[in-house]
This record gives structure tokens, sequence and C-alpha cells, in this order.
């Protein structure tokens, strides 16, 4: 395969003032700079997907968005991609509901991909969200790496830009970033090869 696997990083908070939009581009800079992906920024602030509402589940053949609308668009972006990164809050132990709305939409898409997290919030550092989210991302039949960054909000040491600026976090992200990269070249490799 000789292009770059392409890599969505998720912006799941569409909140006014949202500290996510800061880590997301932190993140998508470091998958520049290491130049392994062709990493694509995904602002669910762009794609205002409703909740799911159709008779058909995601999965069945009759559950086709027709062409040219907003969840055809979707599907086909994540269609696209050979690995997800989430970069969400947590909300009450939770994720928001914009990003499930987004999730639930499509199915296939999703499958037979590898998916990493970048969470923040309070003491949890939104680690009760990307706990919640690795058990989506199963059913999706997605592969939730290990390694995750989580971010908590309260001291949390921030450049000009909103960057985290502690060691830690470089390091956590590079170790999830080699992670998804391992598992973005066997899943491809398994996707083009033994296709279900």
């Amino acid at each position: 395969m000789p292009t770059k696997p392409r890599l969505g990083i998720i912006l799941a908070s569409i909140r006014e003032g949202r500290r996510g939009e800061a880590f997301a581009r932190w993140i998508h800079s470091l998958f520049v700079e290491r130049a392994e992906f062709e990493a694509e920024l995904l602002d669910l602030k762009e794609w205002p997907l409703p909740g799911y509402s159709s008779a058909d589940p995601p999965a069945s053949p009759k559950a086709v968005a027709p062409e040219g609308t907003l969840l055809r668009k979707w599907a086909d972006k994540i269609d696209s991609l050979d690995a997800v990164v989430v970069v969400t809050p947590e909300y009450n132990h939770g994720y928001p509901g914009a990003l499930k709305c987004a999730i639930d939409q499509i199915y296939k898409q999703w499958n037979h991909k590898p998916i990493a997290f970048v969470s923040y919030g309070g003491f949890a550092a939104g680690a009760r969200a990307s706990e919640q989210l690795r058990q989506v991302a199963v059913e999706l039949r997605m592969v939730p790496v290990r390694d995750e960054v989580n971010l908590a909000l309260m001291g949390l040491a921030v450049d000009d830009k909103g960057w985290p600026t502690e060691p830690i976090h470089t390091k956590r992200a590079h170790s999830m970033m080699t992670d998804l990269l391992w598992w973005t070249h066997v899943t491809r490799e398994g996707r083009a090869n033994h296709p279900r």
C-alpha cells in the first residue's frame, strides 16, 4: 500500500469556548510532525448530525443515505479513513451527545479500524468518557488501542495556544500514536486482503 494511512481526528465538543479545540489542534500537530499519517481534523461543529431516527438500523443494506446529504458526506468521510482519534470531554461521567449522534448514524464505515482517545475533564481527566467509548468502539467492530492521553484541566499547564506543555502529555501522545500506527497497518492490510 503505497499511500500513507488516513487518520481522522474527531473533535467531539461543540460548546462555545471549548477547551477541546486547542487539544485537538495539539494532537493534530504531533501527528503532522511525525508524518506517518495523513491527518485531518473533523470538527463536529461542522457536522451537525441529528439523533438516529431511521426505521432501518445503520448496519442494514436499506440504511443508505441519499447522495449529497450531510449524512452521506459523513459516511463517505469515515469510510475514507484508516484510523480515528477522538478528542472528547467528560460530561457527567460520559461523552457528548453530538459524538454519539455522529457515531450512531453509520456502522460499516467504522468496522475493523483502530481508534484512540484524547480525553479531558476534572479529576478523572476524561478517562470515564474514554472507558465508555471503548465499549461503543468494540460494538462497532473497531480496535481501541491501549494507550490514551488524559488531561486533567485543574492546574493544567498550557502555552498561549492552549496546548499542554508538560512533557508527560507529549510522551503519552507519542506512545498512543505508535500503538495506533501499528494497529492501523494491521487492520488496513486485513481489510484489503481479508474482506468480510
